[in-house]
Formats: C-alpha cells, structure tokens, sequence
C-alpha cells in the first residue's frame, strides 16, 4: 500500500508522532521518498508498506492512500 505522510513543521505534535511511526515501522516499508517538503512550513513523504504500517500513519499526517 501506499501513502503520502504530509506533516506541518510548527506541529510539534504532527512531528513527535511522525517520528515516532517511522521509529516503529521503517524497517517494514518497501519504499520511502526523500523529504518532497519545502522544509520551511512542510515535510512531505511518499511511502510504501504493509496495510499495518499505512494504517498506523497518525491521521493528521496521512494525506492519500
């Protein structure tokens, strides 16, 4: 499955739980983009992986499926 994780910098929130879901399923993703974000207001990924670990992406940070 795939999903684009699209966080908003100034959410200290969006970015702990973020780092938190790729702490826990990195190793398990096929494929992760580099940072598409501008990396001043967002930090945008593409990522590819089991069902389990698209639907553990925090839901405010999961743009697409």
């Amino acid at each position: 499955m795939r999903a684009t994780i699209c966080v908003d910098i100034e959410s200290d929130h969006e970015m702990r739980e973020v780092d938190k879901w790729f702490l826990t399923w990195r190793d398990k993703l096929t494929s992760v983009s580099e940072d598409k974000g501008c990396g001043c207001c967002v930090r945008i990924w593409d990522v590819e992986g089991p069902p389990e670990a698209i639907a553990a992406i925090p839901p405010a940070t999961k743009s697409s499926d």
